[in-house]
């Protein structure tokens, strides 16, 4: 009489480890008397990091940015709050466009400040601010305004004053130093401010920094993705009538409705909003240098067993993907077997294994996706 072995058959889903890149933001409180206070302080902090952390889940970066903290309780001022990135040194004959420390030091691991502080934020607590997420309707959504400032002081930002001249004081028309934003600069035509002499054109600024409204007029973005995700059009940025410095030029176009809601706007209102960014506002971060995170769902899969006198079949259900089948007989070491692919939504894939061939001796079968 002829006797077979009696497998011990166990379906195992082995999930790939997961590791998952990250912006994260750390902040020096010492100068912030407002986030200090015994009662109100740590509401305040907590919101504050937990904005930052949602931001930074954007990115495809592994990097930690020291952020410096001040705060004020201004009741009759204007100012919200703000944000900024330190300036790395430039050498004299430099001519171009240069990241903020904080974005250099996202896309290229390079610390150029060494133990300072790589930027600050600023809030002013004079203001009615709400910290939870639901923002009652006569407060400002101070998490939502963290991301939108933090977002300055990555790169969302223009370099350029009212009159054309950069950070050195350099007029229009001769080669300057500018933000990586700048770059992208440009008319209402979508033709770019700045040429490859790296020299503003001044007349064009003149008439577009303070040109009012987009499509028909002002300053626009024509960075490659943000034109992509704008039907193959510029992208319009903040241009009122009359400069509002910090805001003019750093902004989505508040004037342009076919822009409402998204998170870059310049001016905000109270209650609830935005905190998630646009497909235009994440490709703008794109065209100036940034990777980032895939919002595409991990593959995942369910392993069947069946046993015939003569057959295993293995099968698998979930979401589209391809799958390695893993073989083991202690669990530890484990060896490929076949790759098995679902091709869409609601179907499935199997493999058929002889029992009377010599790869039957594993016990215990696994499926991870590749």
């Amino acid at each position: 009489m002829n006797h077979c072995r009696t497998l011990l058959l166990l379906a195992l889903l082995s999930a790939l480890p997961e590791t998952k890149a990250a912006v994260l933001f750390e902040f020096d409180y010492s100068a912030g008397a407002e986030f200090l206070d015994p009662a109100a302080g740590p509401v305040r902090r907590a919101a504050l990091e937990d904005a930052a952390a949602t931001l930074g889940a954007v990115f495809a970066h592994d990097a930690r940015i020291q952020l410096k903290v001040t705060s004020s309780n201004d009741s009759q001022g204007d100012l919200l709050a703000s944000a900024f990135s330190e300036d790395p040194e430039v050498a004299l004959d430099f001519f171009g466009f240069s990241p903020g420390i904080v974005q250099q030091k996202i896309l290229t691991g390079v610390d150029a400040n060494g133990t300072e502080a790589d930027g600050g934020v600023d809030v002013n607590f004079g203001q009615p601010w709400d910290f939870d997420d639901q923002v009652s309707p006569d407060r400002f959504d101070f998490k939502a305004t963290m991301i939108h400032e933090i977002l300055h002081a990555i790169g969302f930002s223009s370099s350029i004053f009212e009159d054309g001249t950069d950070g050195f004081g350099t007029p229009p028309g001769e080669p300057g130093v500018w933000s990586t934003f700048d770059k992208f600069l440009a008319g209402p035509t979508g033709v770019s401010l700045i040429d490859d002499n790296y020299a503003l054109n001044g007349p064009a600024w003149d008439s577009a920094s303070t040109g009012g409204a987009s499509p028909q007029a002002g300053l626009t973005f024509n960075g490659p993705n943000a034109m992509a995700a704008n039907g193959g059009q510029p992208v319009g940025l903040y241009s009122p009538r009359r400069w509002e410095e910090g805001s003019s030029g750093s902004h989505l176009d508040d004037d342009n409705p076919a822009l409402a809601g998204m998170v870059m706007l310049a001016a905000t209102e109270t209650g609830p909003y935005s905190r998630e960014l646009s497909a235009i506002e994440k490709a703008i971060l794109e065209d100036i240098g940034y990777t980032l995170a895939s919002t595409t769902t991990p593959a995942s899969a369910s392993l069947t067993i069946q046993q015939s006198r003569s057959t295993i079949t293995l099968t698998i259900a979930g979401t589209p993907g391809s799958y390695i089948i893993g073989t083991s007989t202690d669990m530890s070491n484990w060896k490929p077997l076949t790759t098995l692919t679902i091709s869409q939504n609601g179907t499935t894939a199997s493999y058929d294994l002889p029992l009377n061939t010599t790869s039957n001796k594993a016990e215990y079968f696994s499926a991870s996706p590749q």
